[in-house]
């Protein structure tokens, strides 16, 4: 086969490809030009590039939503609920996937039947234990509903990862006279960065655009997460479309930042599930 034969065969799918990544950066450019510019702006010209790259639509929206503060509130939450759901599956899936337990498949069926329930079903059992344990109206009942509601995923994906590990690795541990806990953290969380960085990021992108649970179990303005500062941008007769798309960009820049500092644990994971 000639090299003009060959890129003509690979044609197909560089322009699918190229469609492809157009969808995906075109609400992308959208949503940074409408930053710098007003309402009218962006219903006369929603696609050409501001006439002037002004800083008013941010300064408005840190101001007059007090970004700030939701922003730490989405932070906090956000951080909580990935750290307590990384801890809780490593020590989970540590047993279930390293000791021959006749009921080990069994209970990673119920976390998969976590997976395909959806959450808000039960939303009002959660607003009944939250009410019953004193969390309700509270960041800690936030992580808590989170946590809960990421650990399946984190799981499944700890459990199928942390069970090709080869087990000469934790032997030779235990032969040095490591304890249970030292194996753990000291052999096995080294080969398990990709699946921390998989879980990290999924759990941290739906805990910090999650907008149901926060709405439904918070009630203090002190207390509510940056998606419901951003949705009171939106008014019944009037809507700021500049401020908001302001807001919405700001709200992005964690999810960027965490993405870069996983991003090679991320694509690791999914080449060596891809080998597997």
């Amino acid at each position: 086969m000639t090299a003009l034969a060959y890129r003509a065969k690979r044609l197909p799918g560089w322009a699918m490809l190229l469609g492809w990544a157009l969808l995906v950066l075109l609400p992308i450019y959208l949503l940074l030009v409408s930053c710098f510019k007003t309402t009218q702006q962006i219903y006369a010209h929603p696609l050409t590039p501001p006439g002037s790259w002004s800083l008013a639509n941010f300064r408005h929206a840190w101001a007059q939503a007090d970004f700030a503060r939701y922003f730490v509130n989405s932070l906090v939450v956000s951080v909580g609920a990935v750290l307590i759901t990384i801890t809780v599956c490593l020590l989970a899936a540590y047993p279930l996937s390293r000791y021959r337990l006749w009921w080990g498949n069994a209970l990673l069926g119920v976390f998969l039947v976590g997976i395909m329930v959806p959450a808000r079903l039960a939303s009002v059992e959660m607003f009944n234990l939250l009410k019953s344990l004193g969390l309700l109206d509270s960041r800690l009942g936030l992580v808590l509903v989170f946590t809960a509601m990421r650990i399946p995923f984190g799981m499944l994906i700890f459990a199928n990862f942390m069970r090709v590990i080869p087990r000469e690795l934790e032997e030779a541990a235990r032969m040095d006279g490591a304890a249970e806990w030292r194996v753990l953290f000291r052999v096995i969380l080294p080969q398990m960065r990709p699946a921390v960085g998989v879980v990290a990021v999924f759990t941290g992108i739906a805990v910090w655009n999650d907008f149901y649970f926060p709405l439904l179990f918070t009630f203090d303005e002190g207390k509510k997460t940056l998606p419901l500062a951003i949705a009171g941008f939106v008014g019944q007769y009037n809507t700021d479309w500049g401020m908001l798309f302001a807001g919405l960009a700001m709200s992005m820049i964690p999810l960027v930042f965490l993405y870069l500092a996983a991003s090679r644990q991320v694509q690791q994971a999914m080449g060596e599930g891809a080998v597997r």
